[in-house]
């Protein structure tokens, strides 16, 4: 293969994995938006208590749906470093159209309902569930593809190009397990062993069709999808659903699984999103744009950490220590879940808010190992700051006393994460 071969198979693996990574990272937060959306107690009204469980195994099932689908982002990133491409995390504003992505399906951040389950299900179907191709004289611009037949088109790449010259990368930018598990163990005295997720190095052929075979094989467009698969997994909360609904309605009972947080929320108009519903009550907004500050911060951390080189082994755990655990599970779930109990408006038995996970502009890589640490401990020092004021307010206003509560946790854990991040950082981001 010469160089013009190799160079064009690798802006071709390199456009494909940009565009599976934008659709791991936006049905990732598609999945969390719904699971955030689920009732977990009898009073909130609408589930008894027998449904409460079935409800709260959906919310299980839903959030191991989301830890599976970063475990593909980062497989796919993974990907990119392996070929020598930079790591991609951008994406588009929610809702995006039919037309947006090849496989013919809306992006949208909504409630738990059958209508999302559907939808989902069209994300992961299986090729061969797909209706037959357009013939010659249909529109081929209508095909659908399943995300498993983009993932065939890499595969095929992959094994087309000449492994030696195709993986360049160096190994130092690759994730492994280890690279998300805290080696000692806690963070302040808290567990940080295992996060869900256990991505791979890729450095060869070999392990970069491994990484392909198992998104595949999870059930994101397998020709046959096994139990466990995504797609199996939502039928059969499609099936539970639709059988919890008919006992309901024959018995007369009610069964309202779903708070009514809004369809694609948004702090301000996003000009990149073809809709969207405007958070206008104070106190919600003020929480949804903590939430999108400390979703920003994230993405900023992934990008950090997807492309290090130069960092040392104890900055490196400092970042995973970060990003892997408190961040994500201590601020981004219990803030989420917060903001569909909260009014969306002027109006108390109106919809909910819910996390807007709103793409920011200046969401790019920082180069410079000191320029980021700081700019990272900065923006955590922001949000403790934030979260502090928010919880202060929401004990002024009639917020319920256990969402207050679970808001001043939030402030201490943040609290407490800038704290180590600085300590554990101190003098490098000076370097």
């Amino acid at each position: 293969m010469n160089g013009s071969d190799i160079g064009a198979a690798r802006q071709f693996l390199d456009e494909a994995l940009c565009e599976v990574a934008e659709l791991e990272h936006s049905l990732c937060l598609q999945y969390l938006y719904a699971a955030f959306s689920l009732k977990v107690r009898p009073d909130e009204g609408g589930i008894d208590v027998v449904q409460t469980e079935l409800v709260r195994e959906w919310k299980r099932q839903f959030l191991l749906l989301a830890r599976e689908e970063m475990l593909h982002l980062g497989l796919v990133l993974n990907l990119q470093a392996a070929i020598g491409a930079p790591p991609y995390l951008r994406r588009p504003n929610f809702p995006q159209p039919e037309r947006y992505y090849p496989l013919g399906t809306v992006a949208a951040l909504e409630p738990f309902s059958l209508a999302a389950v559907d939808r989902f299900l069209a994300y992961e179907m299986p090729a061969a569930l797909l209706p037959p191709a357009p013939t010659a004289g249909d529109d081929a611009m209508t095909a659908r593809l399943t995300v498993g037949q983009l993932y065939d088109r890499i595969r095929a790449a992959i094994v087309a190009a000449d492994e030696r010259e195709l993986f360049i990368g160096s190994e130092l930018r690759q994730v492994d397990t280890v690279a998300v598990i805290d080696p000692e163990g806690v963070l302040d005295g808290e567990t940080t062993t295992g996060y869900g997720v256990e991505p791979f190095a890729i450095t060869c052929q070999a392990s970069a069709l491994h990484a392909v075979d198992l998104i595949v094989e999870q059930g994101e467009g397998a020709d046959e999808a096994g139990p466990d698969s995504h797609y199996n997994r939502l039928l059969r909360i499609r099936a539970e659903l639709l059988a919890e609904a008919e006992a309901a309605r024959r018995s007369g009972r009610p069964f309202e699984p779903t708070r009514p947080a809004l369809d694609n929320p948004l702090v301000v108009p996003a000009p990149d999103a073809e809709g969207g519903s405007l958070i206008t009550a104070p106190l919600a907004r003020e929480a949804a744009e903590l939430f999108d500050a400390g979703y920003a911060l994230t993405v900023l951390m992934l990008l950090r950490f997807y492309s290090r080189v130069d960092e040392s082994p104890s900055e490196r755990s400092v970042l995973q220590r970060v990003l892997f655990f408190p961040l994500m599970t201590m601020f981004t779930r219990p803030l989420g879940e917060i903001l569909t109990e909260l009014p969306a408006g002027s109006e108390r038995a109106g919809p909910t808010a819910g996390p807007p996970f709103q793409f920011q502009r200046g969401l790019s890589l920082i180069p410079e190992r000191g320029v980021a640490l700081r700019v990272f401990g900065e923006r955590l020092t922001d949000l403790a700051a934030r979260a502090q004021r928010l919880a202060g307010r929401m004990r002024d206003t009639s917020t319920p006393p256990r969402l207050t509560h679970r808001m001043e946790l939030i402030a201490k854990d943040l609290a407490r994460i800038r704290r180590s991040f600085h300590e554990a950082t101190k003098g490098a981001a000076h370097d």
